[in-house]
């Protein structure tokens, strides 16, 4: 296995470009508000950095055929990435599942 792909990420640039904009965010409002807010900021900021992006974007959850639910992504951008926002200092299982 060639350990140098691994690191490689696929959308590279988009990915940084992104991370501005999150950045940017935290360190205007700074620390412990409700998600919602940074949520709010994040928007602002794709939007400044003309960026295509979705909010609260549903996507049908099916098992076996059935939709057994609802999930709704914090974003989708440019219909490549989703972004999920937190506003914990970790992640949990159930944050990836």
């Amino acid at each position: 296995m060639d350990k140098s792909s691994d690191n490689k990420l696929i959308y590279s640039d988009l990915s940084y470009k992104i991370l501005g904009t999150l950045f940017e965010a935290w360190n205007d409002i700074g620390f412990g508000h409700k998600e919602s807010f940074y949520q709010k900021a994040v928007a602002i900021n794709l939007e400044n950095a003309s960026l295509k992006f979705e909010e609260q974007l549903p996507v049908n959850i099916k098992y076996k055929g059935k939709k057994i639910g609802i999930y709704y992504f914090d974003y989708l951008i440019e219909d490549k990435i989703v972004l999920e926002l937190k506003v914990r200092n970790y992640f949990s299982k159930k944050d990836i599942e």
